[in-house]
């Protein structure tokens, strides 16, 4: 007596796709992935760096929960530190990792009479604080009139104080002298804030030019997110009747060098990309000050 086996074969192959749909139903998704780009510290004390985390693999959408509180994917505004994180997909797979933001060394910042620090930026062969100065008083530790825009102390940390020129000076006339600026630092001179200029791309004979706008692109380098590092930030002025103006549009630094009744100063537009030159306020208006180091420390 014959046998059919058909029926068997047919339940065999049917037995065998669902295996292969059952294997296929059990494909395991990409192990949870963690990484990261680091911004540190720019300066001794700073709380300014920042984590940008990238994940990858698991099941979105992820859960973030930093040692530092924070349920956000990046996280900024650090302080130098180890920073942990715990990434959660949504099958509560989980992936960790420390991340360390770090700081420059102390002998990167200067500190003023008062104790306010401030960063240093090596800009070609020159040294430059890396903030406008907001001390109070002078190398002796004698008070030095000085002014808040809209006399409000809230811009004091981030713009710095604003100061007559005598005042900026210490009394002294002379050229680089230091001024109110902290030991081993003074006030530049008209000459030093050119040889910055042309470090930074313009002409000696655009930087020679007087009371106009000069050297495409060179103030642009000098504003906070430009090129230089010197991130001005833009802090209005005082004029002698006590107004103020320009608050995040345009910055004036004072120089050490003498004009007559008037004294050379730098202007930085945030509309305009050049460096202005002038000697044309007098000096009882009051700027932005910037000290740079003394050639010979």
């Amino acid at each position: 007596m014959s046998v059919n086996y058909k029926p068997v074969c047919f339940i065999l192959v049917i037995s065998c796709l669902l295996l292969v749909n059952c294997e296929e139903d059990k494909t395991e998704p990409e192990l949870l992935k963690i990484e990261y780009t680091v911004e540190n510290a720019t300066a001794y004390g700073k709380s300014d760096g920042s984590i940008d985390l990238t994940v990858t693999g698991g099941i979105s959408p992820y859960q973030y929960n930093w040692s530092n509180g924070s349920a956000r994917e990046d996280i900024d505004s650090l302080a130098a530190g180890i920073y942990s994180v715990t990434v959660v997909d949504a099958v509560d797979s989980t992936a960790s990792d420390s991340v360390i933001v770090s700081q420059p060394p102390l002998d990167s910042i200067v500190t003023d009479i008062e104790g306010n620090c401030y960063p240093v930026v090596q800009i070609g062969e020159q040294v430059w604080m890396g903030e406008n100065l907001r001390v109070t008083k002078d190398p002796d530790g004698l008070p030095v009139n000085s002014y808040c825009y809209n006399d409000d102390t809230i811009y004091n940390s981030t713009c710095g104080r604003l100061y007559t020129w005598d005042a900026a000076m210490n009394g002294s006339v002379m050229e680089m002298a230091q001024g109110i600026c902290p030991d081993g630092w003074h006030i530049p001179s008209d000459e030093e804030w050119k040889i910055l200029e042309v470090y930074l791309g313009m002409s000696r004979e655009e930087a020679d030019m007087e009371n106009v706008w000069r050297g495409e692109g060179v103030g642009t380098s000098l504003i906070k997110g430009g090129s230089s590092g010197y991130e001005a930030l833009l802090s209005g002025r005082r004029s002698s009747s006590g107004s103020y103006i320009l608050l995040d549009q345009f910055e004036y630094v004072w120089t050490s060098t003498e004009y007559g009744d008037f004294a050379w100063r730098r202007c930085l537009n945030g509309s305009d990309s050049r460096v202005g030159r002038w000697n044309t306020f007098p000096k009882t208006y009051a700027f932005s000050v910037r000290c740079i180091k003394n050639s010979s420390d």
